[in-house]
C-alpha cells in the first residue's frame, strides 16, 4: 500500500492538530501550540534546579536568575517553531502576515510561488485552467 507524504507525517509524527490551508486548502499538521505546555514548564524547572545546583558554589544565590533565562529561551524558541509551523509549506501562506497586512501577505504568497515554480499549488492551477471549458458569445 503506497503512503501519500501526508499519510507519512501522520505515522511519523504525533500530531497537534489537522487542518487545511486557507489559501490553497491543501492538509496540514500544527505541531506546536501556541502556548507552552505543562511538560514544558516541568522541563524548565527541572533543568533550572539542575543548573542551580551545578552553578550554586560558583554564583552563590545570583544562579536564580538562571531560571528567567531559560523561560526566555524556552519561550522563543516554542514561538520560532510554532511560527514556522504556521507558515503553508505548498503556498507560503502565513496567517500572522495577513493579520498583520494583507498586502504584505499577498505579496510574500507570491515571491513564494515564484520562487517555487514546481509547487503543487501552481500546477493544480494550472491544470484547472487547461481543462476549463472555453465560453463563447
Amino acid at each position: 500500500m503506497a503512503y501519500t507524504s501526508y499519510q507519512v507525517l501522520e505515522k511519523k509524527k504525533k500530531n497537534k492538530l489537522e487542518c487545511f490551508c486557507a489559501l490553497c486548502r491543501s492538509p496540514r499538521v500544527i505541531r506546536y501550540s501556541r502556548r507552552l505546555q505543562k511538560r514544558h514548564y516541568l522541563q524548565i524547572l527541572t533543568l533550572g534546579f539542575v543548573l542551580i545546583a551545578t552553578t550554586y558554589s560558583w554564583f552563590e544565590f545570583k544562579a536564580i536568575f538562571a531560571l528567567p533565562l531559560i523561560w526566555a529561551i524556552f519561550e522563543a524558541t516554542h514561538k520560532s517553531l510554532y511560527r514556522k509551523d504556521l507558515k503553508c509549506p505548498y503556498c507560503g501562506f502565513d496567517p500572522t502576515w495577513y493579520k498583520k497586512d494583507i498586502k504584505l501577505a499577498r505579496q510574500k504568497v507570491e515571491e513564494f510561488l515564484k520562487q517555487n515554480p514546481e509547487s503543487p499549488v501552481l500546477t493544480r492551477a494550472k491544470n484547472y485552467h487547461e481543462n476549463f471549458p472555453e465560453i463563447r458569445s
